[in-house]
């Protein structure tokens, strides 16, 4: 059985530095081996493979932290009716590869009634926004959370929990041909980006009050304004760095806000077994209810053609899928 993975062994552009290699498979007791089906291209696998995140990551690292598979080998014989479904191997990196071994503890079992495709992206957008927006914000009410890169994937899960969870969206686009599309959705209001003027029409619609909270994927200019908008005592969440861009830290820090950088696997790597199976419990049943509506579309390209896969994510900056079922 051969197992091959995108890996990647220094730092720089992922379509130069990623290559597909063979690596060994071991399965320890209490281990299954799943086949990889399909895994999302996302901000968040590509930045770490810039360096980015250098200080933490030991080399070389197998790509990748979501995407959906099928148990096909089992270490208990009394396990053995875990064969054939499917399931997220998550809690570690590595899903870039056409084999994945997990621990059966941490495996999420994919419910009959949703898709490959969609299970393939339950995991970083739909379980952060829940969690930003159940857990670190508690927004009630009326509450007015601000968000910049409306049109990406996570911005419209936040959206539509917006509906869920009864509080409003302001979102910040870069084209206006998302205003109509977002606002149908689910925004309160969709603000086509200008450094000028874009502050000045969200206090405009707050009636000069500002927003509870603010998600910022972009960095630079663009999480600059998004922090003054912010009442005092709100909150400025950095999830992302579309732009390449840090934001001001030392501007940021002066104003009456709280500010944290939000990183999902330290609720991963800490949280409990039965808060970790409820939580995708509950984003399951959003979807089955169609309350929660992921993705349906996207380019998928065979695990043969990674490099393009990977220079079309970084240039287009939209979701794009690898498919690992392919021999």
């Amino acid at each position: 059985m051969k197992n091959r993975c995108l890996i990647y062994r220094e730092f720089g552009l992922p379509h130069e530095v990623v290559q597909m290699e063979e690596y060994p498979l071991a399965l320890r007791p209490g281990e299954v081996l799943v086949k990889m089906l399909i895994a999302p291209i996302n901000p968040s696998d590509l930045i770490p493979i810039h360096g980015v995140y250098a200080h933490r990551i030991d080399l070389p690292q197998i790509a990748g932290y979501e995407g959906v598979g099928e148990i096909v080998q089992v270490t208990d014989p009394r396990d053995e009716a875990m064969i054939g479904q499917q399931v997220l191997p998550l809690r570690a990196a590595g899903t870039w590869q056409t084999y994945h071994t997990s621990s059966k503890n941490d495996l999420i079992v994919v419910p009959h009634s949703i898709d490959r495709l969609t299970a393939a992206q339950m995991y970083i957008n739909p379980v952060t926004a829940w969690l930003i927006c159940t857990k670190e914000l508690k927004l009630n009410h009326d509450d007015y959370l601000l968000i910049n890169a409306g049109n990406s994937s996570i911005s419209r899960i936040f959206i539509q929990l917006s509906r869920i969870l009864s509080f409003k969206v302001i979102a910040i686009v870069r084209h206006e041909k998302y205003q109509q599309e977002l606002t149908e959705l689910g925004a309160d209001l969709v603000v086509l980006w200008d450094e000028e003027t874009a502050l000045h029409q969200i206090l405009t619609h707050t009636n000069g009050k500002g927003v509870r909270a603010a998600i910022d994927q972009v960095g630079g200019k663009s999480g600059e304004i998004l922090a003054r908008a912010i009442h005092p005592y709100g909150k400025f969440i950095a999830i992302g760095l579309l732009s390449g861009h840090q934001v001001d830290w030392s501007f940021i820090h002066t104003l009456p806000i709280k500010v944290k950088v939000y990183h999902l696997r330290h609720w991963a790597d800490s949280v409990s077994n039965e808060e970790w199976q409820q939580t995708f419990q509950r984003l399951f049943q959003l979807v089955e209810q169609k309350q929660l509506n992921l993705l349906s579309t996207a380019p998928i390209y065979p695990i043969s053609d990674y490099r393009q896969a990977l220079q079309i994510a970084e240039r287009k900056k939209e979701k794009i899928f690898l498919n690992f079922d392919v021999e």
